[in-house]
């Protein structure tokens, strides 16, 4: 496996797009689970397909440049999880032919070689939600760009536009993934401890990254949407509540794998000699791991795939390792054990193989079984209330989406603001079925007349009310 991919031939991409193929075909094959993170951006797209605005049509903390992507892909598709997988697959393989040849061009190893290209797609398949089509994959296709244009200055003295260029491609980024932000912080740091940046391209560099979110910005000032914009996409991270879906000693767990490649790598490196050149790029690629270990401070779903821009350096150090080994045997079984343990650990964790489950209850991540399916299956429907499973079968109505978001305002009618938005949301876009699950729709039929005569709670239920026909 090694020696195929050790050849510099820009058709060993193929091979690598084959593999990746053979490595997610038995998540196809399966079913391609669905989880509840990927029901949620499929359900953004539905809506903003409605042609429903983000931040005010629907209350969600995604992406706009990711909820555009997702609104083209619900748009032609419609609710598949495989065409999620499969466009996954593709921005994978494109990632890894990025980073390959960003560091061919840089010499960053002692030889010209497509071993970067297999790593990478390893890393990338060590967890099942890595396959996903998700904001953090998406923004990860920026960040790449943005670091092959900081490989480009440390190398010689960069024009202005290429300067200009990297702050776009992580104001971009930021656009599909806000914790992404950070890797402005890493770019920053890299250019002052590596090159001779002026201040004035240190600006320069602020301002393209602002470029793309001030366009953002000024498009949801024209429609009145600035502040739902400002406090949905960005307050969110820092005032709402998280998710539960994993727990940091969970995460470690799951990343256990890779983890011990890279210590082995680090130390392969460091009893090496290098030019400056590599070697700055090196300390580089250990300031980004440190920037994705930053990120996970500001999620508020923390799961497996927040791990996906470690991919790039973990492949990067793992490369290193695997062409220092010079017995021809030890370097093919090293890369097939790299491979064998990558690919069990992301379906041991998914199936809850030797007893994983305890460690990462996928109960929690995945898309469950519910007792309100039938009821709910092709009606416009609204959930009050922390589970997402619910909308397998249904079609959201109202903005109410994410229901951490809006909470702040459904618990919070006492406020006449609010209770007026209640009202226009519901008037707007009636659901067919509420599923109250926090005891909410009382209090507002006591507030709003008009739910009060719409709904009736369904025969033998708690927590079901039905739209009544006219």
């Amino acid at each position: 496996m090694l020696t195929f991919f050790r050849v510099n031939d820009p058709y060993r991409i193929i091979g690598a797009f084959v593999l990746l193929i053979l490595i997610r075909l038995p998540y196809l094959l399966y079913g391609a689970p669905l989880s509840l993170p990927e029901l949620n951006w499929m359900l953004v797209g539905e809506r903003l397909s409605e042609g429903y605005t983000l931040y005010t049509g629907l209350w969600d903390d995604t992406g706009p440049l990711a909820a555009l992507i997702y609104t083209l892909i619900e748009f032609v598709f419609d609710r598949s999880a495989a065409v999620y997988v499969i466009l996954g697959l593709i921005l994978t393989t494109y990632q890894a032919l990025l980073f390959n040849n960003f560091l061919l061009n840089k010499k960053a190893y002692d030889e010209n070689t497509f071993v970067p290209v297999l790593v990478y797609v390893l890393f990338s398949s060590f967890s099942f939600d890595f396959y996903f089509l998700s904001p953090v994959l998406i923004s990860l296709t920026w960040i790449l760009l943005a670091m092959r244009n900081v490989f480009y200055r440390i190398e010689s003295r960069s024009r202005d536009n290429r300067i200009l260029g990297t702050g776009v491609y992580l104001g971009l980024a930021a656009l599909c993934y806000l914790p992404s932000i950070i890797f402005l912080v890493s770019t920053f740091v890299a250019y002052l401890l590596f090159t001779n940046v002026s201040f004035r391209r240190y600006l320069l560099l602020l301002y393209g990254t602002a470029m793309p979110l001030l366009i953002i910005a000024t498009y949801y000032f024209m429609n009145d949407a600035l502040d739902s914009f400002w406090n949905q996409y960005f307050l969110s991270y820092l005032e709402v509540g998280r998710k539960v879906f994993t727990t940091p000693l969970q995460l470690l767990y799951i990343s256990i794998v890779p983890l011990i490649f890279l210590l082995i790598s680090l130390y392969r490196v460091g009893q090496q000699r290098f030019t400056n050149q590599q070697t700055k790029i090196q300390q580089i690629m250990f300031i980004k791991i440190i920037a994705t270990l930053g990120t996970l401070f500001f999620v508020r779903d923390l799961a497996p795939y927040h791990l996906l821009p470690m991919v790039p350096p973990l492949a990067f150090y793992a490369t290193h390792y695997l062409l220092s080994i010079r017995k021809y045997l030890l370097a093919e079984l090293a890369t097939f054990l790299l491979a064998l343990l990558c690919i069990l650990n992301g379906y041991a964790f998914l199936f809850g193989w030797f007893s994983l489950q305890q460690i990462f209850p996928t109960d929690n991540f995945m898309v469950q079984a519910t007792p309100y399916d039938e009821a709910v299956a092709g009606k416009k429907t609204l959930v009050l209330g922390d589970n997402l499973s619910i909308y397998q079968q249904a079609r959201p109505a109202t903005p109410y989406l994410d229901w951490q978001l809006s909470s702040q305002q459904l618990l919070a009618i006492e406020y006449f603001d609010n209770l007026t938005e209640v009202y226009n949301n519901f008037s707007q876009d009636m659901p067919q079925i509420v599923v109250d699950l926090e005891n909410v729709m009382p209090q507002l039929q006591a507030r709003i007349p008009l739910l009060e005569s719409a709904y009736q709670l369904q025969p033998g239920s708690t927590d079901v009310y039905m739209l009544q026909e006219n």
